[in-house]
């Protein structure tokens, strides 16, 4: 029963408050006209926002001559430091790095902004201000304020108030173009080809630092990737002129390529002046060496070691030869003479067949055995001494003098060539057993020369190799989809915003009914 009661009970207080409401209509309908009214003359006001988008894949990095050069001396990839993998992370914080924003508000002048004067609905200008004021100095580098600049006029005559903050600082009236001069610098007041000699000039115009401007830019960027499959980086930014966020966007990924060119460039000077060092460097070593090459075979006689040493062995082995014929011949002539000498062999035929090559000699001694065999036909029919028998014995002693004589210059001579001989054959086998320790030093400047041969041409290609990658223009962000705008602003949204105004437009009408009642 007294669920029953507590139900009735709500119902009847529900009405009450419907009914109260019901009466008082006009309030919310006044309210809900009043905020609707609010947002649609806002969404007409306001300039729509557009969502600006560009995507750019970052391409591998190319290793690099200095992490070649490293790799090949120590063994392993120092690519971490001057070359290698690219990390997309790495990318994108270059890309978001402040003075790559700095790089890109200096391109562009965003540290500088026009707009119409008007205080309710100001336009903004980007690049197609009727006038513009030039700072003849670069004061943006060091400008930590803001200055402002209000000109207003005719063709005839502009007025040119200059503030910072809300202080003025100088004011000047004149005619266009004409030199402000203030205390931060001379300014060029000027006209630009959108200027209408017609109307009449209201623009407003902001200066800021480049730090100031980079750091407001830094803000309404964002850079991110893509997918986390793919080494894409995607750059958005919210902006009411598409032109100025298309411009932004595309000169952040120029400044990007040009950045990492400008590193590229650095890293390959420095490595060409290291090349160009080592290359001297290397260069005056080498011909030291070949010097030193040239100075050895000169004082050891030498061309070619291996074949050097056959020359020697043949040489040395005909020597040998030479020699023993040389002793063979001289040992048969002392034969000879000693046989000629004994007293008893006064007329002995003299044996032939003993191994004499000279042929003097041997038609010598043949003569002298001829001789020996008339004596004995002459001594066969004869008796006694004959005047016949004395002149052939004088004959023969003549011819065994004359052949004695002969027989001794033969072996003097063959006395004089088996010294000659033997000397030449210690010369060639103290150079056969000097060819070890020749080798052995001839090996090691070799050695050194080669390596420093390797060295160098090795170097002169890496030079070359840097010379290409300095002389390669390729960027290395490759552009997929250059900025560009979504058809649909992304502000305002007129029916969320409509939405949102009928809300506040019956929250507030509930509120003055219970206040009010």
């Amino acid at each position: 029963m007294s669920l029953q009661n507590t139900q009735s009970n709500d119902i009847r207080k529900l009405k009450e408050v419907v009914d109260f409401y019901l009466k008082r209509w006009k309030i919310f309908l006044i309210s809900l006209i009043v905020c609707v009214g609010i947002a649609i003359l806002y969404i007409f006001i306001t300039k729509p926002v557009y969502q600006i988008t560009a995507n750019i894949l970052v391409a591998e990095k190319e290793t690099s001559p200095m992490s070649q050069m490293q790799s090949m001396v120590k063994g392993f990839s120092l690519s971490d430091i001057v070359g290698g993998s690219t990390s997309i992370h790495n990318e994108m914080e270059l890309i978001r790095s402040f003075s790559m924003f700095r790089r890109v508000v200096k391109d562009l002048q965003l540290n500088e902004e026009y707009s119409t004067a008007s205080w309710l609905f100001s336009t903004p200008y980007y690049t197609n201000s009727p006038v513009t004021v030039m700072p003849l100095n670069d004061i943006a580098d060091t400008l930590n304020t803001t200055l402002k600049f209000k000109i207003q006029g005719s063709c005839k005559s502009v007025k040119v108030k200059m503030s910072k903050g809300s202080k003025k600082i100088h004011e000047q009236t004149s005619s266009l173009p004409f030199i402000l001069k203030t205390s931060y610098g001379d300014f060029r007041i000027d006209t630009t080809r959108y200027y209408n000699p017609q109307k009449d000039i209201s623009v407003k115009v902001s200066i800021t630092g480049y730090d100031y401007a980079a750091e407001m830019l830094q803000k309404k960027v964002e850079v991110d990737m893509a997918t986390k499959k793919a080494d894409i980086i995607n750059m958005q930014m919210k902006e009411m002129n598409i032109k100025k966020g298309k411009d932004i966007l595309n000169e952040l990924i120029a400044s990007y390529n040009t950045s990492d060119k400008e590193r590229r460039n650095v890293l390959a000077g420095s490595m060409e002046l290291f090349l160009d060092e080592r290359i001297r460097v290397i260069s005056k070593e080498l011909v030291e060496i070949e010097k030193e090459v040239e100075a050895y075979k000169k004082e050891n006689s030498l061309t070619d070691i291996e074949a050097e040493a056959k020359i020697i062995l043949d040489k040395s082995t005909d020597f040998k030869e030479r020699l023993i014929e040389a002793e063979t011949q001289y040992t048969v002539i002392e034969l000879v003479e000693q046989f000629l000498l004994k007293p008893e062999n006064r007329f002995s035929l003299v044996p032939l067949n003993i191994g004499l090559s000279d042929r003097t000699v041997l038609e010598g001694l043949q003569k002298y055995n001829e001789a020996l065999l008339e004596r004995l036909k002459l001594l066969k029919t004869t008796q006694g001494n004959t005047p016949t028998l004395d002149i052939m014995n004088e004959q023969i002693d003549a011819m065994h003098d004359n052949m004695l004589a002969t027989i001794r210059s033969l072996k003097s001579g063959f006395s004089h060539a088996k010294e000659n001989l033997q000397e030449q054959g210690d010369y060639f086998m103290a150079r056969i057993k000097g060819m070890p320790t020749q080798e052995r030093e001839f090996v090691n400047i070799k050695r050194q020369q080669m390596i420093k041969q390797e060295l160098f041409v090795f170097l002169l290609q890496k030079k070359e190799e840097n010379a290409l990658s300095m002389a390669v223009t390729t960027p290395k962000a490759e552009i997929v989809d250059k900025a560009y705008s979504l058809s649909k602003p992304v502000s305002p949204r007129p029916l969320k915003l409509l939405a949102f105004a009928m809300g506040i437009a019956i929250m507030g009408a509930g509120c003055y009914v219970k206040v009010k009642y």
